[in-house]
């Protein structure tokens, strides 16, 4: 493997190379993204760059340049596929310790509402408080059984 391809992945592996801290940042402040699927609505969040509502082909040739950019990690006017690998694997490892993130912060949410007494210790009593509420709500007939009679489809 040459330096340049090392140097890549270890750029990818930290999330660093140009565009993913301002990709990061967009993404994070709310601003416009140059990705997000392949739907029309992506494509005018991403090539909008006025906000009319339209995309000429101004725009979204000058999104594309930007955007490719992007790839070019080293700068010099090309892509490799290290490079292009290189900035998705760092866009994806931004998102998905993002979401890793909420999910903690979540996680956290969750055991406070577990932990009724506030002592920073559920018990098992606790625990089986949160069960039964679900269990409860999921058997909307009383019956005493959740099963496909059970109209409830959420907790």
């Amino acid at each position: 493997m040459t330096r340049f391809r090392i140097a890549l992945t270890a750029l990818a592996a930290l999330g660093l190379g140009s565009g993913l801290q301002a990709q990061d940042n967009a993404a994070k402040d709310g601003g416009r993204a140059t990705s997000g699927g392949h739907s029309k609505g992506a494509f005018m969040a991403a090539y909008d760059a006025n906000g009319d509502g339209k995309v000429s082909d101004d725009e979204f040739k000058a999104g594309r340049e930007a955007k490719y950019k992007t790839f070019d990690l080293n700068g010099d006017g090309k892509v490799e596929e290290a490079e292009y690998v290189a900035e998705y694997t760092g866009r994806l490892d931004a998102q998905i310790a993002r979401h890793r993130a909420m999910q903690i912060k979540q996680t956290y949410v969750r055991y406070g509402v577990l932990d009724t007494d506030k002592d920073r210790n559920m018990s098992l009593a606790e625990f089986h408080e949160s069960g039964s509420r679900m269990f409860k709500r999921l058997d909307s007939n009383e019956d005493g059984v959740v099963d496909a009679r059970d109209p409830a489809d959420h907790y």
